[in-house]
């Protein structure tokens, strides 16, 4: 079984002989309700002095099972990591998910953990399951525990009005540009990181210079449309305004989206850096325009909103609480 990789958050190794409370799970977006099971186990982990392992995967066993397109992710696996770094968790172990992987009887995949670590409580959700056909629940679980010297914890799941938090709610108003709940469902702004390539610099001709991100092909984009955004550059949090699409004015309708920010009151030159943009608000959907003008004058009146926007909300990263 290959492992992608094994963070070591706290610089000290896991090993046999160390006692660990874990948790199991995809955690695509890492969501409220993830975060609440994770944070929980930190906790007690804290409080009876062991240390907490994240055992999770990639690709998403949905992906690989049900032979889904990207882009699907909420998060990359490296967001992954850095958000269980912030909860606090000691290890991630993120598995290489496999068909063979998912062929595993649950005693099976129980038995290549305890190899590796001495696990004493397993924490998980009360709909999970794990191994083949899923056939590994709480239920099987609890008695697989039994013999092997683990106990279950199962945690309650997060609600908001509509009922459980579910990545694939999520992924829903992601791809809708719904950013309100999102935020809300993500405890943080949703985000894209990438690096900063050249353009056509058309905006640039306009007056409007825009940093043209590549991002990873898997990561989730939202509706084309243009967007209120916080841009981080070299740590520093920026007000921007994000264009999502193909540029109908300038492009074919098929042409590649493209992913075009435009920072305000912003002239330095970021070609190549690393750059996140976190979505706040949709401004407006994608549209054609007749001329050139036209388009400029809708540009400010974009910009003006997402300044508008972005005075009453948090100018932050990460996780809010």
């Amino acid at each position: 079984m290959v492992t992608r990789f094994m963070n070591h958050i706290n610089g000290v190794n896991a090993s046999k002989n160390q006692v660990v409370y874990a948790t199991i799970g995809a955690f695509d977006g890492v969501h409220i309700g993830h975060q609440h099971l994770v944070r929980s186990m930190v906790k007690q982990a804290q409080e009876d002095s062991v240390q907490s392992l994240v055992v999770t995967f990639h690709p998403n066993p949905a992906v690989l099972l049900r032979s889904l397109p990207l882009p699907f992710y909420v998060t990359t696996p490296s967001e992954k990591q850095s958000i269980f770094h912030q909860l606090g968790v000691d290890f991630v172990l993120d598995l290489n998910f496999t068909k063979k992987m998912a062929g595993m009887d649950p005693d099976q995949f129980i038995d290549m953990l305890l190899n590796q670590y001495s696990i004493n409580q397993l924490w998980l959700g009360k709909d999970f399951a794990l191994g083949k056909k899923r056939s590994g629940n709480l239920t099987v679980l609890r008695e697989i525990g039994k013999e092997k010297g683990f106990s279950i914890i199962d945690c309650p799941h997060v609600e908001d009005a509509n009922g459980k938090i579910s990545s694939s709610e999520i992924r829903n108003w992601i791809i809708t540009g719904n950013f309100p709940p999102t935020t809300r469902a993500l405890n943080r702004y949703y985000s894209l990181e990438g690096k900063v390539i050249h353009g056509d610099a058309r905006g640039k001709k306009i007056g409007f210079p825009t940093a043209n991100l590549k991002i990873w092909e898997g990561k989730l984009l939202p509706t084309p449309g243009v967007y209120a955004t916080w841009i981080t550059i070299d740590d520093k949090i920026l007000p921007s305004v994000t264009n999502v699409g193909v540029r109908p004015t300038f492009e074919s309708t098929d042409a590649i989206p493209r992913i075009e920010a435009h920072i305000l009151d912003f002239d330095k030159d970021i070609y190549k850096k690393q750059v996140q943009l976190h979505f706040v608000e949709n401004i407006r959907i994608e549209k054609k325009f007749n001329s050139i003008n036209e388009l400029i004058d809708q540009i400010q009146r974009d910009a003006r909103r997402a300044e508008e926007f972005l005075k009453n909300v948090k100018k932050q990263t990460g996780l809010f609480t």
